[in-house]
């Protein structure tokens, strides 16, 4: 099989960021958009309008989840005494 090379940005949220009429003045505003540094825009056709939506193309590393040391941390104690 094909070694898959995965997208690290797919399925990141897209967040609106306005809504046009035209596609003219929502490209526009998609254009601006793209002039700044780490960041994706689109425009997506909705029935009536047009939306521009924009996502930051830095990908945190992920963060690894300490391990228990003690897996009876959470055990209750019988006795105390």
């Amino acid at each position: 099989m094909e070694t898959e090379i995965k997208n690290p940005l797919h399925g990141r949220p897209w967040k609106n960021v306005a809504r046009f009429d035209t596609f003219e003045k929502a490209d526009k505003a998609r254009k601006k958009h793209l002039k700044e540094k780490d960041l994706q825009a689109k425009v997506k056709k909705l029935k009536d309008t047009y939306v521009v939506k924009t996502r930051s193309t830095i990908v945190e590393p992920k963060r690894n989840k300490g391990k228990r040391k003690n897996k009876s941390f959470y055990k209750k104690k019988e006795d105390q005494k």
